[in-house]
C-alpha cells in the first residue's frame, strides 16, 4: 500500500538471518514489508511463516504472496496462537522470529478502526475483529478506577483522573462513542503543543487494553524462548517504553538487588547492548519510525 514504509527493515533482516536456508517467522505480517524483505534474503530452501491477527493482512498476502508455498506461508493468529499455528504446519523449531510491534499504515489511517484521533470514526480499536469488546464497550464496562489505571499505565497519560471524568461526560452525551467525541472530550485538558502527544497517549492506552497487547507480547516472548533453535535470533521492534521494557527484561533480566545473589537465568544472549534506532534519514522519510527501538538476542545453547 502506498505510504507504508517498513521500519528498520534492513537492520532487522540483517540481524535476524543466520541461515539463508532456515525457517523464520514474521509474527507481524501487516502490509508485508518485512516479510517480503525476509523472503528476498533467503535461499531457495528458506521458509517464511507470516502471522497476523488481522484477517485483512492474511487475505492480502495470500492473494499476492512474495513467494510461492512452502517458501511463504501466511497464517492468521495472535501472538498467543503461535505455538498452535506452528504445530499445525508441522514446524518444531525456527531459526528466527521477527516482531514489529507498531501499527501498519492502513490500520492507523482507516477511520473504521478508530485508532487515530485525526480521523472521525467509531471508537473500535480492535486489531483482531474477532475480539469481543471494542474500545467504546471497554470504557462502558469498567469503573473509573480501572479506566484511570488503563490511561495511566498503558498510555503514561498525566492527569488521568481528570481525563476519566471528561470521558464519562462524553460517554453520557454520545452513544456509541466516536474518535471525535473522545478527542473533543480530552482536548481541553491538554492545551497547546502538548495536545497531540497527550491524545496519542490516551488512544494508545485504550488500544493496548482492547487488544491485550502486553499479555500477547508476554505470550510471544515465552513461545519464542521455546521455539527458537540454539543460536537462532529474536528481533523485536518496539515503539513505546512499556513494551520495550517488557522485551528488555525478557532478553536481559534486571540484576539482583543483593550482590551475593546469582543473576536470573535467561534463555537469551542479548546482541544489542542498546536498542538500534532509525537513522535521521529514515525518520525524515518516515516520521512514524521516530520512536522505534530494535532489540536483538540469540538463543542460548541447551537452555529449555
Amino acid at each position: 500500500m502506498p505510504g507504508h514504509v517498513p521500519v528498520l527493515k534492513e537492520e532487522a533482516i540483517r540481524w535476524l538471518v543466520t541461515d539463508p536456508e532456515g525457517v523464520y517467522v514474521d509474527v507481524t505480517l501487516g502490509l508485508g514489508g518485512h516479510s517480503k524483505e525476509l523472503v528476498a534474503a533467503l535461499g531457495g530452501g528458506g521458509r517464511v511463516i507470516a502471522l497476523d491477527c488481522d484477517p485483512a493482512a492474511v487475505e492480502r498476502a495470500s492473494a499476492n504472496p512474495p513467494a510461492p508455498p512452502p517458501r511463504f506461508t501466511p497464517v492468521r493468529g495472535r501472538f498467543s496462537d503461535l505455538d498452535t499455528r506452528l504445530d499445525q504446519i508441522g514446524i518444531t523449531e525456527v531459526d528466527g522470529i521477527l516482531a514489529d510491534l507498531g501499527l501498519s499504515s492502513d490500520q492507523l489511517d482507516d477511520p473504521a478502526r478508530g485508532l487515530s484521533f485525526a480521523t472521525e470514526g467509531p471508537l473500535d480499536m480492535r486489531l483482531d475483529p474477532s475480539r469481543p469488546m471494542s474500545a467504546d464497550a471497554l470504557i462502558r464496562s469498567v469503573d473509573d478506577r480501572a479506566l484511570e489505571r488503563i490511561l495511566g499505565t498503558y498510555g503514561e497519560l498525566p492527569r488521568a483522573r481528570t481525563a476519566v471524568r471528561a470521558i464519562r461526560r462524553a460517554e453520557r452525551a454520545v452513544q456509541p462513542l466516536t474518535t471525535g467525541a473522545l478527542r473533543d472530550a480530552l482536548a481541553p485538558i491538554y492545551p497547546g503543543p502538548q495536545r497531540p502527544r497527550r491524545l496519542a497517549q490516551a488512544f494508545q492506552a485504550l488500544r493496548v487494553a482492547v487488544n491485550h497487547e502486553m499479555e500477547e507480547l508476554e505470550a510471544l516472548l515465552e513461545t519464542a524462548a521455546r521455539r527458537t533453535r540454539t543460536n537462532g535470533r529474536l528481533c523485536v521492534i518496539a515503539y513505546h517504553s512499556l513494551e520495550d521494557r517488557i522485551v528488555k527484561n525478557a532478553l536481559r533480566p534486571p540484576r539482583p538487588l543483593d550482590v551475593w545473589e546469582e543473576p536470573a537465568e535467561t534463555p537469551w544472549n542479548p546482541l544489542t547492548r542498546k536498542p538500534i534506532r532509525p537513522s535521521d534519514e529514515e525518520v525524515a522519510a518516515n516520521p512514524r519510525a521516530a520512536s522505534a527501538r530494535l532489540r536483538v538476542a540469540e538463543r542460548k545453547e541447551n537452555h529449555r
